[in-house]
């Protein structure tokens, strides 16, 4: 007997349902998703650069409400993809421990995903482009942030697509799967970069330095130090006659020269060579013919194949060490052939001074000319005197920072227009495209306490005289950006900026600047982009710039 097209089979069945779903569809509705994904995504890729063509620029610039309103629209609109994705992640992998049971439908919060997505990548690359950053910028996190994200919603479109023609087909293959779970991790890494820059902290890296200092504590706790009972390291220095032969002139030389490549500690035997002990070069290592050959023929260093082989051209295949290491010096040559010639032919080494294997004079002051065992000793801690000193005064310097940065933030002008350029920096950003004409000379004034901290400053639009920027702005020593468009300021103002010789980026749109203003800045010679659409200035006096500073480029917009 037939069973009814509505029976309870039939409902409990979904893969039967969803697969005729498909296949009686058309294909017109995929293809055009595909085609829509595909055109998205290479629009995403492209628009950080085409923020830097002048038609972009020009409105960037033009000081309409809305372009900087729409950069402040991505901390609010970037947490739907994240958490779309999140909940899209936690269904698909309760599907795949069900083995197939449960069978969620994440097409549509895919695409929902994809579409907001886009949207925080819009307003993100708008916000970044008002404050004149560029899209080829690869060293800064705040790009960083970007072009993850950029690649985070391509891959979330590719796994939308996977999804849908899976989906029409009745397909289970890994792509879809793959697809989402890159898609999550550029998600995460993406947003590592992002909270950087709005917390100014690490905590990946606040965790893995707590963890490491706890675990050093417990080992000292627990009596697990290696220095106890350890005999001090001599500081003197040793005359080179009395330096042993191969501990203290030969063994040094290699270490700096060979055992990158040649032994144990390194965990390379290049060659199936190890050259670090006396033993391990009597052994040798195998030729490229698979026939063993001789490195070291005590008491003969012509048949010594690793004095051979240093003393080849550079240009030679055999040379040794390679073209890019370290070269050996004449004298550290000169050293290692001696030694060799000297040496009695043993199975084990009777280490001697230099003065009791019979040195001459020539082979004594070339080894006068090594770093020795103590000398290297010495430098080496003070290197890291050095080190810890810098960072000690790092840290103390950016405790000031951070307090005088903390009376500050209690300002609400400051709250959010003031951060860290990156994790790791000292250096800030202070941006008024929130103030505009609420920042003025009494506000602007308060900055005077981390000036020397600035190096980007954007005042657009904001309420400024001339006066004070005359006083404050060459306290900024290391201002690199400085945006001054649409404020009243003239030749008067270049004065002071002038006197940044850091300044690379310069934005005068909308002031009264002119040509004899512009040639006050004839001295900043790392300035390299300066922006004059509607003012005073002259295609003349941009020539003229150009003919003192010829780097310079120099942006009047769209004619």
């Amino acid at each position: 007997m037939d069973k009814e097209p509505n029976s309870p089979e039939k409902f409990n069945s979904p893969e039967k349902y969803e697969n005729e779903d498909a296949e009686d569809g058309s294909a017109v509705g995929p293809i055009f998703l595909t085609l829509f994904v595909l055109t998205v995504i290479g629009g995403l890729i492209y628009l950080p650069f085409y923020m830097e063509q002048d038609p972009m620029l020009e409105i960037l610039n033009s000081g309409q409400w809305w372009v900087s309103n729409v950069g402040e629209y991505h901390p609010l609109i970037l947490h739907l993809p994240i958490g779309i994705v999140f909940l899209t992640l936690v269904m698909e992998v309760c599907c795949w421990f069900s083995f197939g049971k449960y069978r969620p439908r994440t097409a549509v919060a895919l695409f929902l995903a994809f579409i907001t997505g886009i949207i925080a990548c819009v307003t993100g690359v708008f916000d970044l482009s008002v404050e004149g950053w560029k899209a080829e910028e690869w060293d800064d996190d705040m790009f960083k942030h970007m072009w993850v994200g950029i690649g985070f919603v391509g891959v979330l479109g590719f796994a939308f697509l996977a999804k849908l023609w899976g989906s029409r087909s009745g397909s289970r293959g890994p792509v879809y799967g793959t697809l989402l779970i890159v898609a999550g991790g550029a998600m995460g890494y993406g947003a590592h970069f992002g909270g950087l820059a709005t917390h100014g902290s690490d905590p990946v890296e606040n965790t893995w330095s707590g963890l490491t200092e706890n675990v050093e504590i417990f080992k000292q706790w627990a009596g697990d130090d290696d220095s106890e009972g350890e005999e001090p390291a001599s500081t003197g220095k040793k005359l080179a006659k009395d330096r042993l032969a191969f501990a203290e002139v030969v063994y040094p030389i290699m270490d700096e020269k060979c055992l990158y490549c040649h032994s144990e500690e390194a965990g390379k035997s290049k060659g199936g060579l190890l050259m670090d002990s006396y033993e391990n070069l009597l052994i040798g290592g195998d030729s490229l013919d698979g026939d063993e050959y001789r490195t070291l023929v005590p008491g003969d260093s012509k048949q010594s194949y690793m004095i051979e082989v240093m003393v080849l051209p550079k240009d030679d295949d055999m040379h040794m060490p390679p073209p890019k290491k370290k070269q050996m010096e004449e004298h550290e040559i000169k050293l290692l052939t001696w030694w060799v010639d000297n040496i009695p032919n043993t199975e084990t080494l009777e280490d001697k001074t230099l003065e009791e294997m019979g040195a001459p004079p020539e082979i004594v002051e070339a080894a006068e000319m090594l770093v020795s065992p103590e000398e290297r000793q010495q430098i080496e801690e003070a290197a890291e005197a050095a080190k810890a000193k810098v960072e000690q005064e790092k840290v103390a310097k950016r405790e000031a920072l951070q307090n005088a940065l903390d009376t500050l933030k209690q300002d609400p002008a400051f709250k959010t227009s003031l951060n860290y350029s990156s994790q790791d920096s000292n250096d800030l950003e202070f941006t008024a495209v929130s103030l505009r004409g609420k920042l003025d000379d009494t506000t602007f004034l308060k900055l005077a306490s981390v000036s020397t901290y600035l190096t980007s400053v954007k005042l657009g639009s904001a309420s400024i005289t001339e006066e004070t920027l005359a006083a404050e702005l060459p306290k900024m020593k290391n201002l690199i950006k400085l945006d001054l468009s649409q404020t009243q300021v003239g030749d008067t103002a270049l004065d002071a900026v002038a006197q940044l010789e850091s300044l690379e980026w310069l934005n005068l749109y909308g002031t009264k600047v002119t040509d004899a203003g512009l040639m006050k800045l004839k001295g900043l010679g790392n300035l390299q982009k300066i922006y004059l659409w509607q003012t005073k200035a002259t295609a003349e006096g941009a020539k003229a710039l150009n003919a003192e500073l010829p780097s310079v480029e120099v942006i009047f917009g769209v004619k």
